[in-house]
């Protein structure tokens, strides 16, 4: 203390006061400074007998770095590592090139200065944004051939092709002024969308056709293209009112499924508005203009023909089996009902971007040299795989990854673009291997574009989340479940969040015993703390850069636990007591964190399935371990990525029921019958029959993009039942009903 309080006192600078001089008052200060290391070996000391002796004198004052208590490494090299975030109102593409250039520019200034570009973000999304793109310009390519070869003349894909252009520029002023940005989403909306801007010029210029007399002139083009847009006009005006009411629930959900696909529902919409107002106006206009000729022996007449044909004879009798057919129907619905109760479910797919992201634990309190070497095993590992382009490493508070002293360090490892393997191949090998490991417990998953808190996880993890109001009671069933688990063949890498306690000295200071002393016990202990640790006693200002001073003990005064029980502590009287009379001093177990969930104490218990495992083993696990620990006292919590699937989930169930019903009221006005409608509304169930059975077949589970693939689906299969039925009144006026039904179809 009395070197802290002679290092505090002749460091100063304070005001005195003013005086006066001549006509002006002047400020008065007093004060010493030591800002070299040589001034503060000569601050002197006021012993008790009144002699003076300078700080060089019982003090080693030298100048020094912080202990390591960090590691961070790039490619086996030390690092330092910097990361950057944009801010809520700036995108990663403008921020990438800002930090570019601003790197470079160092770099000019030190030529000296090696720097490495890890992880850039805004790669990925341009990458994104170039693939959608192309997918962009093949997809109207594609529609463009795909005319041509139904109608025969280049002039009638002309024709779709021109709508095409015109509908997405249309969309992009409403994007813009709506405040929508270019991104993956809207640009993949903008490809969702030309498929459907497409289907209202198809039906209009097929219209046009019909109504065109063969050898007729410019007047007769004119009519037929008047006339045939009207014909269909009730019908793609329906059309899209449907397929906008599909899509405008979209914009109303909340959570993370509204902040994706808002964009995507309004990106469709103007999409659809757009292309029926250019099928109304522009396709008509061009078909006057290019004047079409539909052939009659096109490249794909023959099939067609053949699948009219068949689809006649085929109608013909199914109409005379009715019966069989409605019962055959309902039971490939049930059926399909059933196989989507067998699909998995994942909250977003994961795509393959090539990096591994392995976290290590080591035991806690583990020296930093110990872990060090456990580290260099892991880097020596995962550098022998062929498909490894590079990695980081991070434990401590080094690198992008913080674990503000904890005893986890995380490896990221990016693999080659050329790579032989799949990245989950290279996952599921290294899990084999490195979770072997006896002396740390590491767990590994594979990073995907959209996040880590979009990932589900794999499908070999298991997680469960226990909570209870009694601690004690919540540490036994933990502890006995991993034991349980630790036993099984079917499981592995089984650990619980409350296991690794980390072992510390306690010192209890007695109050009656440091009052009868003279000291409290807060005033014992802040004399002990500053004898381990030391204490800052003042900081000096060199070269404009400020330099903590600190006073300490020789490092290995107090490394062991005898010496911290052979500490003397002053007392108030000028007396001096051992810290063993007023102390017990012993080792104790406490764990690393204490996590609370609604007021409850909350554990998790980890792991992964073996080779052995089979698509039973976690319902097994839960019946045969986890549910005989639950009691009144403890039970079971819903993980975080179960919970928000299931929000997520919930939330577009509802967006796909709204639009349902929004369908159903917009064909009510438009049909004035509900009979049409109900009939129109059957083939919503009918559609996942195939739905289901293939996601079945390539084993796809259901997320939220397939999801939003069957609100799509719904709006695709009323817009094909509306054109049905508004066709199948049409020909009623020349037809019977029954010639009528299959003409409609063919």
């Amino acid at each position: 203390n009395t070197i802290v309080a002679a290092l505090k006192s002749a460091d100063f600078s304070m005001p005195i006061g003013s005086t006066s001089v001549g006509n002006k008052d002047l400020s008065v200060t007093s004060g010493t400074s030591f800002d070299t290391m040589e001034l503060l070996k000569k601050i002197p000391i006021t012993l008790g007998n009144g002699n003076i002796i300078y700080m060089e004198d019982v003090a080693n004052i030298y100048n020094t770095v912080e202990a390591k208590d960090s590691i961070g490494r790039y490619d086996g090299k030390d690092t330092m590592t910097i990361g950057v975030k944009k801010n809520q109102d700036s995108d990663h593409i403008t921020v990438s090139k800002a930090v570019q250039e601003t790197m470079q520019t160092l770099k000019a200034q030190d030529p000296s200065l090696e720097y490495v570009v890890v992880n850039d973000y805004s790669d990925q999304i341009s990458n994104s944004l170039k693939s959608v793109f192309q997918t962009m310009i093949m997809a109207v390519i594609i529609a463009m051939f795909i005319i041509w070869l139904f109608f025969g003349d280049i002039k009638a894909s002309l024709i779709v092709g021109t709508s095409i252009p015109v509908s997405i520029l249309a969309a992009l002023i409403l994007m813009k002024a709506i405040g929508f940005t270019l991104n993956v989403i809207t640009l993949s909306s903008l490809v969702l969308g030309v498929g459907m801007m497409v289907d209202n010029s198809i039906v209009v210029l097929e219209s046009c056709f019909r109504f065109t007399d063969k050898g007729g002139g410019f007047v007769e083009t004119r009519k037929a293209a008047i006339d045939g847009t009207a014909a269909v006009l009730e019908s793609i005006i329906g059309g899209t009112v449907t397929t906008c009411v599909v899509f405008i629930p979209l914009a109303l959900i909340s959570g993370m499924s509204g902040q994706m696909f808002k964009p995507l529902g309004f990106t469709i919409v103007f999409c659809m508005i757009a292309s029926l107002i250019s099928a109304m106006t522009l396709v008509p206009l061009c078909y006057v203009y290019y004047r079409p000729k539909e052939k009659e022996n096109t490249p794909a007449s023959g099939i067609m023909r053949a699948l009219q044909n068949g689809y006649r004879s085929l109608m013909e009798k199914l109409l005379k089996k009715k019966a069989r057919v409605r019962g055959t129907a309902v039971v490939l619905v049930i059926f399909s009902l059933f196989l989507a109760t067998k699909l998995k479910t994942e909250l977003m797919p994961a795509d393959d971007q090539g990096t591994i992201a392995a976290t290590i634990e080591t035991q806690p309190g583990l020296k930093i040299e110990e872990v060090d070497k456990i580290l260099q095993r892991a880097e020596n590992y995962v550098t022998q795989d062929p498909d490894l382009d590079s990695y980081m490493l991070s434990y401590g508070s080094s690198g992008l990854s913080m674990n503000m002293g904890g005893s986890g360090a995380t490896l990221t490892a990016y693999l080659k673009d050329d790579r032989g393997r799949k990245t989950d191949q290279v996952l599921k090998e290294w899990k084999r291997d490195m979770q072997k490991w006896s002396d740390c417990s590491v767990s590994l998953e594979s990073q995907s574009s959209l996040g880590s808190g979009m990932s589900m996880g794999n499908a070999e993890d298991l997680e469960y989340i226990l909570v209870s109001t009694q601690y004690d009671d919540l540490k036994k069933a933990s502890d006995e479940i991993v034991s349980e688990l630790q036993k099984r063949p079917d499981a592995t890498n089984i650990h619980s969040s409350l296991e690794n306690s980390a072992p510390l000295v306690k010192i209890n200071v007695d109050p009656v015993k440091a009052a009868a002393e003279g000291l409290s016990p807060t005033a014992g202990a802040s004399h002990v703390f500053m004898m381990v640790s030391g204490t800052t006693a003042t900081t000096l200002n060199v070269d404009v850069n400020d330099i903590d001073v600190k006073v300490e003990y020789a490092d290995d005064e107090y490394d062991t636990i005898d010496k911290l029980q052979g500490i003397v502590l002053p007392t108030a009287t000028g007396g001096s007591v051992a810290l063993m009379d007023i102390a017990d001093i012993g080792f104790k177990d406490s764990p690393q964190s204490i996590t609370k969930s609604d007021k409850q104490y909350q554990v998790t218990i980890t792991g992964t399935l073996t080779e052995g495992a089979d698509s039973t083993t976690k319902d097994k696990i839960q019946k045969e371990v986890i549910d005989k620990y639950l009691s009144g006292t403890i039970s079971m919590q819903e993980n975080t990525s179960t919970k928000m699937m299931n929000e997520e989930f919930a939330s577009l169930g509802q967006a796909i029921a709204t639009a349902v019903f929004l369908v159903f009221v917009v064909m009510a006005a438009q049909f004035e019958s509900p009979k049409f409608s109900i009939m129109v509304m059957t083939t919503i169930p009918f559609a996942l029959i195939g739905s289901f059975l293939f996601l079945w077949l390539v084993d796809c589970p259901i997320s939220m993009t397939s999801l939003l693939g069957f609100l799509m689906l719904v709006g695709t299969v009323v817009n094909n039942g509306i054109l049905y039925v508004d066709t199948a009144n049409q020909y009623r006026a020349t037809m019977d009903f029954k010639e009528a039904v299959i003409e409609a179809g063919a």
